[in-house]
């Protein structure tokens, strides 16, 4: 008798063992969020999603799938902390995606050093690949900034998104544009050629104000993405085509026929001309068209607002001669939404 009250002794103690060690397994399993299974020590750094740089941008996307989804994502984004962050811009007919987005794919990549990482834009949602340099590339997912952003701020992940996106780098590979190029009458490419049409070569779009920006203002939602030597409006009417925006020779319009042979305006009508001019309090990047001869051009100059309560990077677009503010765009669409048609203090205005 008193060795069968033994064995049930063990017996149950047995269980009892194997029920602690279920337990503990179910707690540090493939579901937890543990520190350990994170990129980086956690830390109380945070980050804003409405103030992102496209340096900020393409280091939240790195630091928010390395973590997530671990891999090469992982593996880039811990080796880019060493040597240095960039995303190269390519059209999406480069890889086979399931979704081309804006028609812009942006390969990420550890100093160059390239893994298939690719991710897509549209509006505010980012659709994050890997593999995409072996055929079909493989989708993750697709998620908002924001969504990027609360996931890596409640893990805190704030510090790594820092250092990776210091000395980021965003090289357009498009060849001077996002679209296909444009060609004269005999059929070659004419884009980039510089020495033709008075081309003296790209103008470099401040890193700053690289990236897309929306707006609402006058009753009208829009977009404006600028890349290294580009920019597109898009809006809910119409899309429009992606300009390269190139130095011009100073006498190239002082010849009557460089602005009126529909040859030379059809061989560059994807190209813009840039200058950079300060006014105003403001670093303004100033666009024409390629033979355009009349009228003050489009000015673009990235500033500082005060949006509930924080420092907040706004794009202001202005025109005419007076260069009067036509509207002012923002780093995500909610926020365009939210200050629709606001005027600020600091801005000239037409009716002001």
């Amino acid at each position: 008798m008193k060795n069968k009250k033994v064995s049930i002794a063990l017996v149950a103690g047995l269980a009892l063992l194997l029920a602690g060690c279920g337990t503990q397994s179910t707690s540090t399993g493939k579901g937890s969020s543990s520190s350990s299974s994170l990129l980086a020590a956690k830390t109380s750094d945070k980050v804003s999603a409405t103030n992102l740089t496209p340096q900020q941008t393409v280091a939240v996307i790195t630091a928010y799938a390395g973590n997530k989804y671990g891999g090469d994502w992982a593996s880039t984004a811990k080796k880019a902390e060493q040597d240095g962050l960039q995303v190269n811009l390519y059209r999406t007919n480069k890889y086979q995606l399931s979704d081309n987005g804006q028609g812009v794919a942006y390969n990420v990549t550890a100093n160059g050093q390239s893994t298939g990482l690719v991710y897509t834009v549209k509006d505010n949602d980012v659709t994050i690949y890997q593999d995409a340099q072996s055929g079909s590339a493989k989708k993750l997912t697709t998620i908002s900034r924001n969504g990027m952003v609360d996931y890596l701020n409640r893990n805190g992940q704030g510090q790594l998104v820092n250092n990776l996106s210091k000395g980021a780098k965003v090289v357009d590979k498009t060849n001077g544009g996002l679209t296909g190029p444009t060609t004269n009458t005999a059929g070659s490419s004419t884009r980039g050629q510089v020495g033709k049409y008075g081309n003296e070569g790209p103008v470099s779009v401040p890193a700053e104000m690289q990236g897309t920006w929306y707006t609402a203002d006058n009753d009208s939602d829009g977009t404006i993405e600028f890349g290294t030597h580009t920019y597109r409006y898009s809006g809910s009417d119409d899309n429009g085509d992606t300009q390269s925006l190139y130095k011009q020779d100073s006498s190239f319009l002082e010849n009557d026929d460089n602005v009126t042979d529909e040859g030379v305006m059809q061989a560059t009508k994807g190209w813009d001309r840039a200058v950079f001019t300060d006014a105003k309090g403001m670093h303004w990047l100033c666009v024409h068209g390629w033979t355009q001869t009349a009228g003050a051009g489009t000015y673009f100059a990235v500033h500082t607002e005060t949006i509930n309560g924080k420092q907040v990077k706004v794009l202001v677009e202005a025109g005419g001669a007076d260069m009067h503010v036509d509207a002012v765009y923002y780093q995500s669409a909610s926020l365009a939404k939210q200050q629709a048609d606001t005027k600020y203090d600091d801005l000239d205005y037409m009716d002001d």
